[in-house]
Order: C-alpha cells, then sequence, then structure tokens
C-alpha cells in the first residue's frame, strides 16, 4: 500500500515537473521569437541568384532576411504604408521609384556611406550598382566613337529606334543632357532626335537591337547588360551578329549611367537597416550582387565580373550628380509631352 502511494506521488511530480519544463521552454521559444531579428526587405529584384549573399549575411549577424519580391506595384505600398511601415528597406532597380518614395517622404535619413561615390547616393538612397546607358550600332556602319548628341545629325535621318521617351532609363538620359547643357538645349535635341526616329517610340530595350538586325534601323538606346542577356538567349544571340554595343561620350563626359539601390523606409529598425546597407556595399558583397545582372558595382574598389570589364574596356562614365540629374526628371517629362515625343 506504502509502495503504491508513493508511486502515485512520484507520477505526480513527474507530471509536474513534465508540465514544467514544457512551459519553460515555451517561454523560452516565445522570448526568443520576440526578441529575434528579422529584416523585411520590399525588392524589384528576384532573391535566387543572391541567395548565397543572403545566407552568409544571416550566418555573419543572426538577422533573418525575409524578401519580399514584387516586379510592380511596391512604390505606393510603400507610400501607403509610409506612417505604419512593414517593410523595413526597399531595393529598387530604378533609380526614379527611389525618387518617388523619397518625394513622398517615405524615406529615412541615411548617413554619408564612404565607400559608395559622393554622386552615386543621397540622403534618402544609395546606389548598389550602376548601369550604363549606351548605343547600338549597325556593323556595317564601322562607327567606333559616338556621342549621345551625334544621333540628331542629318546621317542618321530615319535610322534611330529607341523605346519609349517616357520609360525610366531614358528620363534619366535625358535629364542628364539637360544637366550638362540647359532645358532649351534639349528640347531642340529631342524634336531633332523624334524627327531622326525610324519609327514611334515602341518596344523594350533589346527590341531595338532585334530592329537593328532586321534593318530598321542602324543605332538604338540601350542597356548595357542586355548585351549578355542576348547572349544567354539562342535567338536574340543573332542580333548582335549584326549589332555591336558602344560606350559613348568617351570624348565627353563619358556615358550616363543610372542604378540600382537601396532605401531605408523603417526608423523603427534603421540600426539593422543600415546593418544591411554597409554589407551590401562591401567588397565582399558588391562583386556578387552587381554580377547578378551583369552591372558595374557601385563601390569603385570593387572590379565588375570579367566579361563586364572586358565590354567596358577602358571607356568611363560620367560624374554627374544623380541627385541633379533626378531635380530635371519632371521638365523632362513636361519637354516630352509638350513635343509629343512618342507620337
Amino acid at each position: 500500500m506504502i509502495n503504491l502511494f508513493n508511486s502515485i506521488i512520484s507520477n505526480k511530480i513527474l507530471v509536474r515537473f513534465v508540465k514544467f519544463t514544457i512551459v519553460i521552454l515555451l517561454y523560452i521559444f516565445i522570448f526568443n521569437s520576440l526578441n529575434a531579428k528579422t529584416l523585411k526587405i520590399y525588392s524589384e529584384r528576384q532573391p535566387f541568384l543572391i541567395k548565397p549573399l543572403i545566407e552568409s549575411y544571416e550566418e555573419l549577424t543572426g538577422t533573418k532576411v525575409e524578401w519580399i519580391f514584387s516586379k510592380k506595384g511596391l512604390v505606393q505600398k510603400i507610400i501607403i504604408e509610409k506612417n505604419r511601415p512593414i517593410a523595413d528597406i526597399f531595393l529598387s532597380s530604378d533609380i526614379a521609384r527611389l525618387i518617388q518614395i523619397s518625394n513622398a517622404g517615405a524615406t529615412i535619413n541615411i548617413p554619408k556611406i564612404d565607400s559608395i561615390p559622393d554622386h552615386l547616393q543621397s540622403n534618402d538612397w544609395v546606389a548598389l550598382t550602376q548601369r550604363a546607358r549606351i548605343i547600338y550600332i549597325a556593323k556595317n556602319k564601322k562607327i567606333k566613337n559616338i556621342n549621345y548628341e551625334d544621333l540628331v545629325d542629318n546621317e542618321f535621318k530615319g535610322r534611330v529606334c529607341i523605346r519609349s521617351g517616357f520609360h525610366p532609363y531614358n528620363i534619366s538620359l535625358f535629364s542628364s543632357l539637360m544637366e550638362q547643357y540647359d532645358k532649351n538645349w534639349l528640347k531642340d535635341y529631342l524634336i531633332k532626335l523624334k524627327a531622326n526616329l525610324a519609327r514611334k517610340p515602341q518596344g523594350n530595350d533589346r527590341d531595338q537591337v532585334k530592329a537593328i538586325a532586321a534593318g530598321v534601323c542602324d543605332v538604338a538606346f540601350a542597356n548595357h547588360y542586355y548585351y549578355f542577356k542576348m547572349l544567354d538567349n539562342k535567338d536574340q544571340k543573332k542580333w548582335l551578329e549584326a549589332a555591336e554595343p558602344i560606350f559613348p561620350n568617351q570624348n565627353k563626359n563619358g556615358s550616363h549611367v543610372n542604378i540600382s539601390g537601396i532605401s531605408l523606409i523603417n526608423a523603427d529598425t534603421k540600426k539593422i537597416s543600415l546593418e544591411f546597407l554597409n554589407f551590401l556595399v562591401s567588397k565582399e558583397a558588391q562583386g556578387i550582387y552587381a554580377s547578378d545582372n551583369y552591372e558595374f558595382p557601385a563601390n569603385p574598389s570593387v572590379l565588375p565580373a570579367k566579361n563586364v570589364s572586358v565590354l567596358l574596356g577602358k571607356s568611363k562614365f560620367e560624374k554627374t550628380s544623380l541627385k541633379k540629374i533626378a531635380f530635371n526628371r519632371d521638365e523632362v517629362v513636361a519637354i516630352l509631352n509638350e513635343i509629343n515625343f512618342d507620337e
């Protein structure tokens, strides 16, 4: 009887101990969950190509990265959520969208990043990669040097192709030209450029190179990295038999560059967001991040991928402040509308 009683008591103690242990473990799990650092990133760039980079950051810092990808709608989402932000960081593939959220008051202040040149950063955004706006030329023209300004010459009458003048890539280029000259010069340039077009602005960048191959035009505007994307596509690779990329304005300020970049959008997580930003501009991360899309690193101490370096050769980029270029965008759009550039 005594043994039975002791057994019952022992079982009760064991049950209580197990319950107590479960409660403690549950508390520890909840506590750790609440205190774990998670960085939420809105991105226009898919994460799979730089997954090793993300995993390296998580292992290095203990911060979990939640990647929220979308090609469209993130700017509007960030502006709507600006007073109660859901995400902490916005990674954009174009400066235009970084400027949109900045103008809407949806960004937080970023201190100067020493590893990035001044013309590639502001208090609201920092460049991560550079994308050159270059000119593709029909190989049979045997032209090895050209400037953006040359495309309004009579030599190219009816032989120029371009996507919509209102596309951010072109607005950025036109804004840069306006900064180098002035508003009246740019209006005259765009009127003459429109007169030299082989067809109405249409398609995407690759479509312009396709048009050269088809004999529709001799010169076209497109970003540099499409050269590699076309090389990777067996059907589009054929277009490059007829067209070659040239970095323009080498006898002037250099080729125009747009950027992909980063903005911080949540004041409550500024510390860990800055940690992530500094990681992305580090030497270790820049090469991987830029190579993902055949781009040029924003950190000048980091070399681009070998094939990208070969394409660039000794060509140079302009150093015009992107802040100044961005300031001209509204006036550029007004001129494009005034002259009905796409019509």
